[in-house]
């Protein structure tokens, strides 16, 4: 009867380890062959699951706080708002790609004098050009400086031979203003008045 009882003892131990490995076995994917495909299935499972457990009162929220940065906007989408720094920024552009231009003419000038393979009078054209675009960055220059000495800080001016633009930043201008202008320009250049173009800017 000991023996018996022994032998169950030994039979049930051997059944729980036995049952106890199957279940390991199963928990790590070995025992029915699954693979690590099985377990990336099941955590793109697990994460569209948390997807779905976001509740309606969140979205909504979020779609309420999406509204309320909408509604600081001011003015017509797409309208261009001119703000404070917009005059001179104009200003300063505009003298930036004058300088731009002025520095590519130089060179294209500056090509044509060094080249050997052009005559005397050719090189001497782009010599009096040069000399010419040097003047006149030279007048610009003094222009934009006695301008500024009556007032309009903010201004660019560009010359040619005969024709003078102005731009200049101002909410309006006074028949008085566009005459000193016109005065500064004529002193500086032998341009008439009647081809002085004179542009306010203004924020």
């Amino acid at each position: 009867m000991k023996r018996l009882f022994k032998k169950n003892q030994i039979i049930i131990a051997t059944l729980a380890v036995m049952i106890a490995i199957a279940g390991y076995l199963n928990y790590s994917g070995i025992l029915f062959g699954e693979s690590e495909d099985s377990t990336t299935e099941a955590n793109a499972d697990l994460a569209n699951q948390e997807l779905l457990d976001i509740s309606e009162e969140d979205i909504e929220s979020s779609t309420e706080d999406i509204e309320s940065n909408d509604s600081d906007v001011e003015g017509t989408p797409g309208e261009a708002v001119l703000t404070s720094g917009t005059a001179e920024t104009t200003v300063a552009q505009a003298k930036v790609t004058r300088e731009q231009v002025r520095a590519e003419n130089k060179e294209t000038l500056q090509g044509i004098i060094d080249n050997t393979n052009l005559s005397d009078a050719e090189k001497q054209t782009a010599v009096d050009q040069l000399v010419q675009m040097t003047e006149i960055a030279e007048q610009e220059a003094a222009i934009e400086t006695l301008m500024a000495s009556k007032g309009f800080s903010e201004s660019v001016v560009s010359l040619d031979a005969d024709s003078a633009d102005v731009v200049v930043k101002a909410d309006e201008l006074t028949d008085a203003n566009r005459a000193q202008i016109e005065d500064i320009v004529t002193r500086k250049t032998e341009i008439a008045p009647e081809n002085i173009v004179i542009t306010p800017i203004h924020e």
